[in-house]
């Protein structure tokens, strides 16, 4: 056993990052992770083992709906030692990594908006390698093919970084094809997407990354004035009138609370009236789920183009997604929480 550590522990590598460094790694084999989404990236690739703390929020903040934290690997980081507050703009504290004496620091790009990584690299004393995880809410995939290429390569697991490469390309390139050469399209939109919090119906994001993988647009697509979140008026949706809604199962509850203050105003719409209404699991929780929205891909595919889906079951290809990116199925732990694949028409009745 000896004998096969020794080649990763003496492993001497060079990287440039996202920030343009050339960062020189040694052995790598006591690893923290800084700023939204890094964390996940590291369970992703399998290194949970070489983990020595985490950040505060991970252990406060309700694991259902954040893909990782739902794992069994996860479960076993808990204990570990607080690296710093978390959460998003939370500057690292160099004092609390210090403390659990990592060989590398892996930190967000998002981060450099409030702390340098060189001024970091100089006070814990050990390499800081900044990752992309691309825009808060959308999966880049040239942009992770790069990003689990770097860390591959900086942490000694390229075969598992070419793994979780290959099949995130792999599902991008199936669902693209399932809906090539579509005639005509539903009118369609995806409403309560959080952004930095719960937000109601009228909210969205240009481009939705399932819609986009699926060749589909949204009806509010045209009121975009950038890529990036969308906050509509009603009267967007009366003019649209979307004939099949689906809506963000983490925020469901307040668009229950607004619907039921002023049913009319909903059931104006034609998928309100028609019960055309579907949940999707929320993927915007600490940065992109990307396991996630991949598998709200494959539903919003299976609603709008059955007979493109006619070989899929959402909820077991959820499960086969979950446990390529993290090992384990995951899809019955949402349902603790979350309605899950189902229609909404029930919660919201028009006459």
């Amino acid at each position: 056993m000896l004998i096969l550590l020794v080649p990763v522990l003496c492993r001497s590598v060079e990287v440039r990052d996202f920030a343009g460094r050339k960062v020189r790694i040694e052995g790598a084999q006591r690893v923290v992770a800084v700023g939204p989404g890094v964390l996940r990236l590291l369970l992703y690739l399998g290194i949970t083992q070489r983990i020595v703390g985490i950040e505060e929020a991970e252990k406060r903040w309700d694991p259902i709906g954040k893909d990782y934290s739902m794992t069994e690997a996860f479960k076993g980081l808990k204990g570990l030692p607080v690296i710093g507050p978390g959460g998003p703009g939370k500057p690292p504290v160099a004092e609390q990594i210090i403390s659990v004496k990592p060989d590398l620091v892996v930190m967000s790009s998002v981060l450099m908006e409030v702390y340098d990584p060189d001024r970091l690299q100089d006070e814990v004393g050990c390499p800081v390698l900044v990752v992309s995880l691309g825009p808060a809410g959308y999966v880049d995939v040239q942009g992770l093919r790069q990003t689990f290429g770097m860390l591959g390569k900086a942490l000694g697991v390229e075969e598992r970084a070419g793994e979780v490469i290959r099949w995130m390309e792999s599902l991008v390139e199936d669902l693209g094809r399932r809906t090539s050469n579509l005639g005509v399209k539903p009118r369609v939109y995806v409403g309560a997407v959080s952004f930095k919090g719960a937000q109601p119906f009228t909210s969205t994001q240009y481009p939705y990354p399932p819609l986009l993988w699926l060749n589909t647009p949204s009806v509010t697509d045209r009121y975009a004035r950038s890529t990036g979140f969308l906050s509509l008026d009603f009267e967007v949706f009366y003019k649209e009138q979307p004939q099949v809604v689906f809506i963000d199962e983490g925020n469901l509850l307040l668009v229950k609370q607004d619907f039921d203050k002023d049913p009319e105003r909903y059931c104006m719409i034609e998928a309100f009236k028609e019960g055309r209404i579907y949940g999707l699991l929320p993927f915007n929780y600490y940065w992109t789920n990307i396991s996630t929205a991949l598998s709200d891909a494959y539903y919003i595919g299976k609603v709008l183009y059955p007979d493109r889906f006619g070989d899929v079951d959402p909820v077991k290809k959820a499960d086969e997604i979950f446990e390529a990116f993290l090992g384990e199925p995951l899809y019955g732990k949402f349902l603790g929480k979350y309605p899950g694949f189902v229609g909404l028409k029930g919660y919201f009745g028009c006459r």
